[in-house]
Parts: structure tokens; sequence; C-alpha cells
């Protein structure tokens, strides 16, 4: 069976008839239930996103848990992977050498991260410190400082932009996958 999903109508009632059904699934192996939230919700987007080139081969809802468990499974392998680098960082491996040069380079990027945050606005700057470094949800952040879920959204898509056109590609990537960043940014603000 071939389906194309330029109906929108269709795609929105896909999510209604299956959102919860991927929710229970992607928890089943995930574990965490705001992560399965987000796995779903992702794949609606990509759906949605997709929905006039994209052609399904199988039954919708045959690929919409066969894409599911694939990006439960993708989230299972980015958190090994910063687990991983966190490992080595804590461990004092986080590419030891005693060479000057990559000493430097690593004040380099902390220094180029540190002055691109400060470029935000204050609440803006506070939003992504709750979300990247306290590890909060949006909804506890919202929680905390009385606002909407949707502004915290706001917020960090704005933060995420603007760090994005001030950190060069090496050190964006570096600011995503760090947690050895993390940790010495937080000394920074306490």
């Amino acid at each position: 069976m071939k389906e194309k999903l330029t109906d929108n109508h269709a795609i929105e009632r896909y999510f209604f008839e299956y959102f919860e059904g991927l929710h229970r699934y992607a928890f089943t192996i995930l574990k965490d239930s705001e992560e399965a939230r987000d796995v779903v919700q992702h794949i609606f987007m990509l759906l949605w996103e997709k929905k006039d080139t994209l052609s399904i081969q199988q039954s919708v809802k045959a690929y919409l848990y066969t894409a599911t468990h694939n990006h439960c499974l993708n989230r299972i392998k980015s958190l090994q992977t910063r687990q991983q680098h966190y490992n080595r960082f804590a461990s004092g491996q986080e590419h030891a050498t005693s060479d000057n040069e990559q000493q430097l380079s690593m004040r380099a990027l902390k220094q180029e991260v540190l002055s691109a945050m400060e470029s935000l606005p204050d609440k803006c700057r506070e939003i992504f410190y709750k979300s990247r470094f306290e590890e909060k949800t949006y909804p506890e952040i919202a929680k905390e400082l009385e606002i909407s879920v949707k502004t915290v959204e706001a917020q960090m898509g704005k933060a995420l932009r603007t760090l994005r056109t001030k950190l060069s590609d090496r050190t964006y990537f570096w600011l995503l996958i760090s947690l050895r960043l993390l940790t010495e940014i937080q000394k920074f603000f306490h």
C-alpha cells in the first residue's frame, strides 16, 4: 500500500489516532515520558514537513511505529555518546596531553561560548542556562519563571539561533555535546 500525505486533515487524524499508542511504545524503549513525548512529536513534525514528498510504502501505522522505534534507538545512541564523552572528561582522559596548544584551544572554545552567551538578552540567557546547564524541562522552567511553555520554547529558539550565528561550527558542535563544558560554564554562574 503506497500512500501520499498531501492531505493536512489526514495527518491531523493520524496524530489523534496514533499519538498515545506511539507515546506508550516510545516509553517502553526510553523509560522516560518526556523523552518519549519529544520523540513522537518529532516524528509528526517530520511527517508534516515531508508530507509533499514522502511516499509511504506500508501502512501509515506501521510507518509511524517503525519511525518511532528508529528515532528512540537514535536517541539512546546519542545519550550513550554523550555519556561516553562525560566519562572520558570526568576521568581526565579529555584529549589527555600536556600539549599547550590543546589547552589553549580548549580555553579559547570556552571563552567563545561565554562571550556568545553574554550577547543573549538576560531572560533568554537565563532560560538557555536552565535548559542546557541545569537540565530542566521546558515545563519546569515555565513554572519556575512563571511564564508559559510557549515563551520558554520561543526564547530557547532565539538563544540557539543567536549562538549558532555567533559561534564557529566547531564550537557550536562542541557546546551541544560536551558535558564538561557545561560543568565549566556552571562555575562562572555560581
